[in-house]
């Protein structure tokens, strides 16, 4: 008895896979879905950036790296920033960083607590005292254009969420971790880094995302920058 329990148990529960497997995936956000990005050079996102009906704008960085400025229909600014490019400053890119950042003396405790409960994304405030949040993605054997499209809409979706969580919160003291707070060890990589018998000796690679992520938070210092001579296009204003 307990035998054929068992087996009806397993008949059961394979039904139920073959029924999860054989289920009609969700409703794609763009076309061709499963078709593979390599990189994501500026000349890969923007394609996807007009097919998802969003306006967009190439800008150069310092340093020579393209970047792209874009607006969402629920309207946040935000860049796309390609990183850990191999063949040139802009091109062969296998990261994206999706940033969006806010004016404003942000309260510390609320960008933490929303760290916190979401760690798809990261939040943080920059030494200016404005904040930020931004997103990580790799693309090094290939990403679904579907996926890219889809981490696009939820980074952009916590984004206006993070937006509102700045424009509600009651600034308290403000004891900022700030982003230069790990300025030793950003100084002690770019010493490494720039150096490149030593970078292969300890296993760095001067392309990679490793690198790249190190480099976020001073490409978002630079963007805040930048943003004073064009507010309009990468600024989020919040009022608090």
């Amino acid at each position: 008895m307990v035998g054929k329990t068992l087996i009806s148990l397993a008949a059961a529960s394979l039904a139920l896979t073959g029924a999860a497997l054989a289920a009609p995936k969700q409703d794609a956000p763009i076309s061709k879905p499963d078709e593979l990005l390599y990189d994501y050079d500026v000349e890969t996102i923007i394609p996807v950036l007009q097919e998802l009906g969003l306006p967009w704008e190439g800008r150069t960085a310092p340093g020579g790296a393209k970047v792209v400025l874009s607006e969402a229909e629920n309207g946040i600014k935000f860049v796309l920033a390609p990183a850990a490019c191999v063949r040139a400053v802009d091109d062969g890119c296998y990261g994206v960083n999706m940033i969006a950042i806010f004016t404003g003396d942000a309260d510390q405790r609320t960008v933490q607590a929303f760290n916190y409960k979401y760690p798809y994304t990261s939040a943080g405030i920059d030494n200016s005292g404005s904040a930020f949040i931004s997103r990580y993605d790799i693309a090094d054997f290939g990403t679904p254009r579907g996926n890219f499209a889809r981490s696009l809409d939820v980074f952009l979706s916590q984004a206006a969420y993070f937006r509102d969580t700045l424009e509600t919160a009651t600034v308290t003291v403000n004891r900022a971790a700030y982003t230069g707070d790990l300025a030793a060890n950003s100084l002690n990589l770019q010493t490494i880094i720039s150096d490149e018998e030593l970078a292969q000796r300890i296993g760095i690679d001067t392309n990679g995302h490793e690198v790249s992520l190190e480099q976020t938070a001073d490409f978002i210092s630079v963007l805040f920058e930048a943003s004073e001579q064009v507010p309009e296009k990468i600024i989020n204003d919040v009022a608090n």
